[in-house]
């Protein structure tokens, strides 16, 4: 797969097929920085990323209400992070106190992550889903 280029996925398979390759290339302490509107796939490609991950995929659910939910796989933990409810952004100095931001043992999925504002992690990447008349697309951008 090469970054920094728009995947077209005409149905969902086409995005777990996505989501499973880009999974072989996260390592330990990966921070995916997760756009797009509600219903564009986040959770989704998510979900497809841990079952890949060697994760258990039944667990993976939205973390809407939680914040954060957080899934054993085999080298650590998965933090899947939801911040659609928080009301207004989240300060730099809040996010580098939680451990789900800079992750040493497991890597973390933070779906709108444009409430991030001025925060960006060390290592991972950024993903932009889009809904399209026929299914959707996912921009994968590595974070340099």
């Amino acid at each position: 797969m090469e970054f920094s280029q728009t995947i077209t996925c005409p149905t969902e398979q086409d995005l777990i097929d996505v989501s499973r390759e880009f999974s072989t290339h996260l390592k330990q302490g990966d921070v995916c920085l997760m756009h797009g509107d509600v219903g564009a796939g986040k959770t989704f490609f998510t979900t497809a990323a841990v079952a890949a991950l060697g994760g258990d995929a039944r667990i993976v659910g939205s973390p809407s209400f939680t914040l954060v939910n957080i899934y054993p796989f085999p080298q650590g933990e998965i933090y899947h992070v939801d911040l659609y409810r928080l009301d207004g952004l989240v300060e730099e100095d809040d996010v580098s106190q939680e451990d789900w931001m800079c992750p040493e043992q497991g890597m973390s999925f933070i779906e709108w992550a444009e409430r991030l504002e001025g925060w960006k992690p060390e290592q991972g990447y950024a993903l932009y889903f889009n809904h399209l008349n026929q299914g959707r697309s996912v921009r994968i951008e590595p974070l340099r």
